[in-house]
């Protein structure tokens, strides 16, 4: 199964593509849309980790805007935690 996760900006952040062999390939980028990373999978079918829980999110957020310092900072926090 190919996969694609972004973050709350709609930028992709991650794609695992399943050649349907037993055999992949994931890549990571960056907020530039670079590759980063590139993974050559075996054993795939990988499993899709689940979505984070509402309590999960939220947890995430508070510790993110304890640390910022600035209004940008706290957008980015807001969507990585999922807020929009």
């Amino acid at each position: 199964m190919n996969t694609t996760s972004h973050d709350g900006n709609g930028n992709v952040v991650e794609q695992t593509v399943d050649n349907g062999d037993g055999t992949g390939t994931r890549q990571t980028f960056d907020a530039d849309g670079n590759v980063t990373a590139t993974e050559q999978l075996t054993g795939l079918p990988i499993p899709v980790e689940p979505e984070p829980t509402a309590e999960e999110r939220l947890a995430t957020l508070i510790a993110a805007l304890g640390d910022a310092q600035s209004l940008e900072e706290i957008r980015d926090a807001a969507a990585a935690a999922g807020g929009n």
